[in-house]
């Protein structure tokens, strides 16, 4: 009987580990295929000679692949236990409750490319499940917990960290210093670090780390490690991570809350150039567009804006446009003052304004101490700029910003209470290489 029963759980076995691999060379496959497409689309792309031509190239559809990729890894293995929210009472001690959760081939070691694939098209999974958002929050969130407890340490995990620095939640960050830590390949570190420092611009991830002045030494040191422990051609996104280094330097020097924004010399609807911010006034530079409504119903209100506080220096920037045309706009909406940005762009492009409308608010000193949509977190700042506190306090400016042109801050060195390397293997960071310059 004994013998009887072994041979048919021998041969379920053998077929549990074939459909196992199964999963794997389907998943080999599919991605085999969508590197055929792409090389394919490339190629297409090398030869087009005209703007018009390659606009007319589809690339590969990410969205109608998905599935192919998808059912490869989708399937489940079993379960297993997590903690789960609160305590329970057992004979008068408490302790941690904890559920079962499904665990799923994506999971495994092998699935790691597709999990890569997946976090770089997250809009592919959406739209699998965009009838089922249940399900799609489940698998989303069991893809970053395959991250964390798993695919941390996968040599292609960097791959994906330029789409994760894109998230603005505290576990990511947290999968992201895991990966930074504990990953013994070189550049996977680096696009990790990259990405932390990325994330660290958000206010909410940067407050747990510390003041402003340590959140700054530590993104300039997370950038170091990146260009440090990174090939000379790595790529972090659609760009080389260089160029991504050379843009967090940028804006950690000119436009994060402190630090001395770029000037701007524009010219209103009447002409006449002026040169912003103004020292010794609290400045609101205001990016919108007679397009958008936000940004239009704002512009509406200036008089009671100027009248709420008198001595403050508004400049609102439009894009370029006819000087006929933004007058009549004026005219019809009843705006008073505008400045118009020139051909190039070249005050959006300075104050790197991606989507209108923007506000950045500048104190006294010429120093920033608001940028981003204008919401309820600007009403409070201007409130508190023009507090009999706030003039008490920064009656004197200081020492770095007495001139009348200021130059923007230069990169320093990590102080001694930044927070220390975290080499893997080698207690010993390698030599820095030298930070790009603009």
């Amino acid at each position: 009987m004994k013998g009887q029963n072994f041979i048919p759980v021998f041969m379920a076995m053998q077929l549990l580990g074939s459909w196992a691999c199964g999963g794997e060379a389907e998943m080999k496959s599919a991605l085999e295929y969508w590197a055929q497409r792409e090389a394919e689309y490339n190629a297409a792309l090398s030869v087009a000679t005209t703007d018009e031509q390659r606009a007319s190239l589809p690339p590969p559809s990410a969205t109608d692949f998905a599935p192919r990729l998808w059912k490869a890894v989708r399937n489940q293995t079993g379960t297993r236990e997590v903690a789960a929210p609160g305590v329970r009472q057992t004979k008068g001690k408490e302790t941690s409750a904890t559920r079962k959760v499904p665990t799923y081939e994506f999971e495994e070691d092998w699935a790691a490319p597709a999990v890569v694939w997946f976090l770089n098209h997250p809009e592919a999974l959406a739209k699998l499940y965009e009838k089922s958002p249940k399900k799609l929050a489940t698998y989303a969130e069991a893809l970053l917990d395959s991250v964390d407890n798993r695919h941390y340490s996968s040599p292609l995990i960097g791959g994906a960290c330029a789409k994760l620095a894109e998230n603005t939640g505290a576990q990511v960050y947290t999968v992201l210093e895991k990966i930074y830590e504990r990953n013994t390949t070189p550049a996977a570190r680096g696009a990790a670090a990259m990405a932390m420092s990325i994330m660290l611009a958000n206010p909410n991830l940067a407050e747990a780390e510390g003041g402003r002045a340590r959140v700054r030494a530590k993104r300039i040191y997370l950038i170091r490690q990146a260009l440090n422990l990174s090939p000379e051609d790595a790529k972090f996104g659609e760009l080389t991570l260089t160029q991504v280094a050379e843009e967090q330097i940028y804006r950690i020097r000119n436009l994060g809350v402190g630090t001395i924004p770029p000037q701007l010399k524009l010219t209103d609807s009447s002409g006449q150039s002026n040169t912003f911010p103004v020292l010794g006034k609290v400045n609101l530079i205001f990016f919108w567009s007679p397009a958008e409504d936000v940004g239009l119903s704002i512009m509406k209100k200036q008089s009671a804006l100027m009248k709420q506080y008198p001595s403050l220096e508004l400049c609102p920037v439009v894009p370029h446009s006819e000087p006929e045309q933004l007058q009549g706009m004026m005219t019809e909406q009843g705006i008073l003052t505008c400045y118009m940005d020139d051909e190039k762009g070249t005050a959006g492009s300075a104050y790197r304004v991606n989507q209108l409308p923007m506000a950045v608010l500048v104190d006294e000193h010429a120093r920033i101490l608001y940028l981003g949509y204008p919401d309820m977190q600007l009403q409070a700042a201007l409130n508190e700029c023009f507090s009999a506190s706030h003039r008490k306090l920064n009656a004197t400016p200081p020492d770095e910003t007495r001139s009348a042109t200021p130059p923007p801050p230069a990169l320093q060195q990590p102080s001694p209470a930044a927070p220390a390397p975290s080499p893997v293997g080698n207690d010993t960071p390698p030599a820095l290489r030298e930070m790009p310059q603009l």
